[in-house]
């Protein structure tokens, strides 16, 4: 205990950040969910403050995991909500420091975190990878990844996030990159006769190259120097405001669409189309994929709701299907490269609207994108507009880049189709972890006797992550044939060579399946000798007691009411903590 006092000193000190609560006193709930969240925010810093192989780090990570434990037990998941500079459970504040720089909330808020969920079953090397993602997260490159992103390719079964993008527009941009961002920028001061003004002041030397660019056919000697006087600067801010009004713009679009609906004749009804599309380019160049996302919206409306001729309709399908035209595609793949004010839910509203013809042409900018929450969207697009139509994706399987092919099978595990099975089997045989992974997320998400089969040949994997990950999803949907291959590696002398936490998740996934037919297994494991020392043997009865309790038949909380009153303690104890989770079924 002296140990644990010096470390709770000034560096993982969090009393001034605990507000108090008051009339929790009596919910037992609220009561323990307040001593979690103290308790992960000191694992947090303590991650933060010592070495990684600091005795005092592994302590606060191994407490962190039974206080988790512990709550779930009596509660069937953990809710912390994460707002800007407070953390709370149920509407309760726990944890409040609105110092951006020190403020742990903040740390996670910025990136677009706004939940973290922990469910019942929660696993030890779930919670010791939140931690790592967490820790890393000081270190990563901002314009690549994110706490969001580095959650996002996690493979956590009983750990999800809510988050959003919102926090991106509040990012300072100091390049305008649009009209309504040159006008926010723009610098009014009251001037006197003649006075000189410099456009470049304060190390905006970056705005010289964008004029630059913008007005080569009309080249002035001195750049940095302009004379306006104050009515001439309002008269110029005036023009800008009539010529770049969104209203003018909004309003063009509507006459336009009210055209479509009344013209008969072809060519202007061309030219109309012809006009909806530079609007269209116009908004994707500015970035604006909400609005972008709303013209194609009333174009499918249109479309669905009136009464077109062929030809008109035939106009309208071919400004949608040209929307995803590769020059169209690299266009956007330049404005998200910028990054900056871009609402990635926007783009992603955006990209789901188009046709099949874009497949190629975002695969291809998937593998050129250098932000992986940028590809992420992608991937999630590419999944809903690629239903039924894998034959685009799967020439991919064999790319070079591990990264594509990893996106590659996550789209194909999200559209979920059995005859995409054979190209993701072939993620199982890659160098690259990661790939085997994600096949393996995939064969879970696809389901069905093939994916089963492929499940447990990847039981066999020389990775012991890829071993539980697929363990953990044929207790899933392996069913009988899924369970007998499991009861073969819990029983096999291997196994207590295992860590322990695969040994736990082998036994969870036993336990996942729900059938009585491991109830002879498990009661061995529980209630049998082992040759093999007392860690071993208490972990595997654990984890075989706490199977019991997700089979959760009267057959199965029989054993376990009998091992309460064993004279063995490690019995005892295994079947007491399995019978408080409360998950048995009758």
């Amino acid at each position: 205990m002296p140990e644990e006092t010096s470390l709770e000193k000034r560096p993982l000190d969090l009393i001034e950040e605990i507000p108090l609560v008051t009339g929790i006193e009596k919910d037992e709930e609220l009561i323990l969910a307040r001593e979690l969240t103290v308790h992960f925010l000191k694992t947090i810093k303590a991650i933060r403050f010592y070495p990684p192989d600091n005795p005092a780090t592994k302590g606060f990570r191994d407490q962190l995991f039974k206080k988790f434990q512990s709550f779930l037990d009596k509660y069937p998941s953990f809710v912390l909500r994460i707002d800007e500079f407070s953390l709370s459970f149920k509407e309760n504040v726990f944890y409040e420091n609105r110092d951006p720089k020190s403020s742990l909330a903040f740390s996670l808020y910025k990136d677009g975190l706004k939940e973290l969920r922990f469910i019942r079953g929660v696993e030890e090397w779930e919670i010791q990878e939140l931690l790592d993602v967490i820790r890393g997260s000081e270190s990563i490159n901002q314009m690549e990844d994110d706490v969001v992103t580095l959650l996002w390719e996690k493979d956590f079964v009983h750990i999800s996030y809510l988050a959003t993008d919102e926090f991106l527009e509040e990012s300072p941009v100091f390049i305008p990159e649009n009209m309504d961002q040159f006008r926010s920028n723009l610098i009014n001061k009251p001037l006197a006769y003649n006075v000189q003004v410099d456009i470049l002041e304060e190390g905006e030397a970056d705005l010289d190259k964008l004029l630059a660019k913008t007005i080569r056919e009309a080249p002035i000697r001195d750049r940095n120097v302009y004379f306006l006087t104050s009515e001439e600067l309002e008269r110029l801010r005036i023009e800008v405001e009539k010529e770049t009004d969104p209203t003018v713009v909004f309003n063009a679009i509507e006459i336009l669409f009210e055209i479509l609906v009344l013209e008969n004749e072809q060519e202007p009804y061309q030219d109309c189309i012809n006009l909806l599309t530079k609007m269209l380019d116009g908004l994707l160049t500015l970035g604006q994929f909400q609005r972008a996302s709303d013209l194609l919206k009333r174009l499918y409306h249109l479309i669905e709701t009136c009464d077109l001729k062929d030809w008109q309709a035939e106009a309208i399908h071919k400004m949608i299907e040209n929307a995803g035209e590769e020059e169209r595609v690299e266009r956007i793949g330049q404005i998200l490269d910028r990054e900056s004010g871009i609402r990635l839910e926007d783009v992603h509203a955006y990209l789901i609207l188009l046709k099949q013809n874009s497949i190629k042409p975002l695969i291809k900018l998937l593998g050129e994108l250098k932000s992986s929450k940028t590809r992420r969207v992608i991937c999630d697009a590419l999944a809903v507009i690629g239903k039924n139509t894998i034959e685009f994706f799967t020439p991919f399987i064999d790319d070079y880049r591990w990264y594509l092919v990893r996106n590659i099978i996550y789209i194909l595990g999200r559209i979920g189709e059995e005859k995409a099975l054979s190209h993701i089997q072939k993620g199982l045989n890659r160098e690259e972890f990661r790939v085997r992974r994600e096949a393996v997320q995939a064969l879970g998400m696809v389901g069905g006797p093939r994916a089963v089969s492929l499940l447990i040949k990847a039981l066999g994997d020389r990775d012991s992550r890829i071993r539980t990950i697929s363990a953990i999803h044929l207790g899933r949907i392996g069913k009988h044939i899924g369970l007998k291959a499991l009861l073969e590696v819990v029983q096999s002398k291997d196994f207590y060579k295992k860590e322990p936490d695969e040994m736990k998740a082998f036994l969870n996934a036993v336990g996942m399946v729900g059938s009585n037919e491991a109830l002879p297994v498990l009661q061995q494991m529980l209630e049998g000798k082992s040759l093999f020392g007392a860690g071993k043997r208490n972990e595997v009865r654990s984890g075989a007691a706490h199977a019991l309790a997700m089979i959760g038949t009267s057959e199965a909380r029989a054993i376990l009411e009998r091992g309460k009153n064993s004279k063995d303690e490690m019995i005892r104890n295994a079947c007491q903590q399995a019978l408080k989770t409360g998950l048995t079924k009758e």
